[in-house]
């Protein structure tokens, strides 16, 4: 029997961020993937996407990715892949419809930035009303929208902290 016949499937890899890459030779046989490209770009988190013959895309999302240099049965190297099935892209999520009409203090989203920029702001307005010379008070602004600003602390928090200012 030659192992490289079963690669007959074509598998693509949606990546964290919504791009896909490839096809790649694959094979399906159980509870592992097989992908016959030791350059394929695969890792944990991503899903494997297989067209069904309705069109419709099988997803399966990678829970571990190993790649063997040494196949066996003429198979090469190639990368083992671990997965549960499911997942959504992107693009599938449902949308939301959201009207409000004459609320206050409202508050809508997936994972939500707003309580921690509504305390930065607190925090603005009680330097502002401190009773200090207004160089500490620039000072201290200043020091606190430097904090904002840093790389780390915008990966964290997101770009909303931006907004403080």
């Amino acid at each position: 029997m030659d192992i490289l016949k079963e690669f007959e499937d074509d598998a693509r890899i949606e990546k964290q961020d919504g791009t896909v890459v490839g096809p790649y030779k694959a094979s399906f046989p159980g509870k592992t993937i097989f992908i016959l490209d030791e350059k394929a770009d695969v890792e944990e988190g991503d899903v494997i996407l297989r067209e069904l013959p309705s069109g419709k895309d099988e997803r399966c999302i990678v829970t571990d990715a190993t790649f063997y240099k040494r196949g066996v049965a003429g198979m090469g190297a190639h990368f083992q892949i671990k997965y549960r099935k499911g997942g959504q892209s992107e693009m599938q999520k449902p949308g939301h419809t959201i009207n409000i009409h004459g609320a206050q203090s409202v508050q809508v989203g997936d994972h939500n930035t707003q309580n921690i920029v509504n305390s930065f702001e607190t925090l603005v307005k009680k330097i502002e009303s401190a009773d200090l010379p207004p160089e500490q008070k620039e000072e201290a602004k200043g020091m606190l929208r430097k904090l904002l600003e840093h790389p780390a602390v915008v990966s964290v928090i997101g770009a909303a902290a931006g907004a403080v200012f």
